[in-house]
């Protein structure tokens, strides 16, 4: 039965909030360049011409050319886990092609923060019993939180190596998707930290359920 009262509680509230947030941020970060444009972790451009530039996101770079011979243009790659490179950046081979690849924890962590908002909402709607226990939530929060610490983790070991192997005609800059990461990392460490269901001490710490208790 839903309860209306159990959501103005602050536990209920803040958990709420906090992981929606997370949710979002880490939404728009697994989805950065090529599918989001404006939103990417790295960006390299030639110094020698700061019409050239490449954005790199979670799943795919683009590319910018603007003006020069032809009008200038842009171009993305294809969407998927892991890319190479392009050979027009550098000499095509700086960055480790591993640690582009865990850009998917980003994904994985976004995953558990759905789960986590799901809990919730079926806590309230109070669909069995069992799904009042906070462990539910809080589980599907902590496993996000550390996923995207993970994930937050790699993006800048990736814009730190960038700026140690590229030289002085090639410029990298970090971009919005290490900001909404991080904003999302703390959010989801939020939630599962004072957010969800409430503890129920008369059932976790009675030795009994005859034996006073005080909490």
């Amino acid at each position: 039965m839903f309860r209306w009262d159990d959501c103005l509680e602050g536990h209920m509230l803040l958990g709420f909030i906090f992981s929606s947030l997370s949710f979002v941020c880490l939404l728009l970060t697994t989805f950065s360049a090529p599918l989001i444009k404006t939103i990417y972790f790295l960006s390299i451009s030639y110094s020698l011409n700061s019409d050239l530039s490449a954005k790199f996101g979670t799943f795919g770079y683009c590319v910018t050319q603007e003006g020069g011979q032809g009008g200038g243009g842009s171009g993305c790659s294809s969407a998927k886990v892991g890319y190479t490179q392009p050979a027009s950046v550098g000499d095509g081979d700086e960055l480790i092609e591993w640690l582009i690849k865990t850009g998917i924890l980003f994904g994985i962590a976004l995953l558990f923060m759905f789960f986590a908002i799901i809990t919730l909402i079926l806590s309230l709607l109070r669909v069995g019993k069992f799904m009042w226990n906070p462990i539910y939530f809080r589980t599907s929060a902590l496993l996000g939180t550390l996923l995207a610490i993970l994930a937050e983790t790699f993006a800048l070991v990736v814009w730190v190596h960038a700026r140690h192997v590229f030289d002085d005609v090639w410029e990298a800059k970090y971009g919005a998707a290490l900001w909404t990461g991080l904003v999302g990392t703390i959010c989801a460490a939020l939630a599962a930290a004072i957010g969800g269901p409430a503890y129920q001490g008369r059932l976790m710490y009675r030795a009994h359920r005859e034996v006073p208790y005080s909490l």
